[in-house]
């Protein structure tokens, strides 16, 4: 048994200090339960609470504001900007007649050049096409692609030969990354023009926080009629990302191949300004002079 120490009596004096102590307590604890029994304290405890959570949530959105972009969405170090069919890249196939009402040949080619007609129409590379490409960099750390690969949506087809062809002829191609892919090969993949090369079995794109690159992309069929997308995989915090990149309207890009043997039902170009060239006239090479 442990030995309790006894307590010391009180004297009269400190009886008296200890309870003049307390009243001022009580009395404290009097005035609060009054107040909280008022209506106007609950309503300025309403204001306080609110103002605390105003202040809070803007400090919340003044220093989310500070960070990078995408900073806080996984697999967000990569933006795809811009996806365009480069101009003059080669002949455009528009299978229905009504969607290919065109006054003259500029207007032709003006149509299937423009990315929102081109996502409001169904349309297809005839033979060949060059897509260009543009991806940002979103992260401070430098992120890595590591692959870019065509991938066709389903099988192939056969080649389209009916519609309306609008012969927008190649040019130059400018100082971007050139690649190239057979999309009717049995695995599609990208090449470099230059050289013929894989370009990514032994290389990389590396983007650091608003840095761009334009990957200018060829592509070629023979003749079957193939839909495609583009799976790009990147290295962003040392994870592992992918995505997919698609056409205007978020479709497949489309490819069919062109026929060299006979004309199509119609066809802007062999130098016609005015109108378009029926598959008899391109046939025969028989154009009216005023063509």
């Amino acid at each position: 048994m442990s030995k309790q120490s006894k307590r010391p009596k009180q004297s009269k004096r400190s009886k008296q200090r200890s309870a003049k102590a307390a009243a001022p307590r009580e009395d404290g604890q009097a005035r609060l339960t009054s107040l909280a029994k008022k209506p106007v304290t609950w309503v300025v405890g309403v204001i306080l609470v609110a103002l605390g959570a105003t202040f809070s949530s803007g400090l919340q959105s003044m220093f989310a504001g500070l960070m990078p972009d995408g900073w806080s969405e996984p697999g967000s170090g990569i933006k795809v900007v811009d996806v365009r069919r480069k101009p003059l890249s080669g002949p455009v196939l528009i299978p229905q007649a009504e969607s290919a009402k065109f006054s003259d040949q500029a207007d032709a080619r003006e149509k299937v050049n423009d990315p929102e007609w081109e996502a409001q129409h169904e349309w297809y590379a005839a033979g060949r096409i060059t897509w260009e490409v543009t991806i940002v960099g979103r992260h401070s750390d430098p992120v890595v692609i590591t692959d870019l690969r065509p991938e066709r949506t389903g099988p192939c087809t056969e080649r389209l030969e009916d519609g309306v062809l609008v012969d927008d002829v190649p040019q130059g191609e400018s100082k971007k990354i050139a690649l190239k892919t057979a999309i009717d090969a049995k695995v599609p993949q990208l090449t470099s023009v230059a050289d013929g090369s894989a370009y990514f079995d032994d290389g990389t794109i590396t983007l650091a926080k608003g840095e761009t690159v334009v990957i200018s992309i060829q592509a070629t069929s023979a003749g079957p009629t193939c839909e495609w997308v583009l799976e790009a995989d990147y290295v962003d915090h040392g994870e592992r990302e992918s995505m997919t990149i698609e056409g205007p309207g978020d479709r497949p890009f489309a490819i069919t191949g062109f026929i060299e043997d006979r004309g199509y039902d119609l066809t802007w170009g062999f130098g016609c300004n005015d109108r378009a060239v029926s598959a008899e006239e391109a046939t025969s090479g028989d154009l009216p002079p005023k063509c």
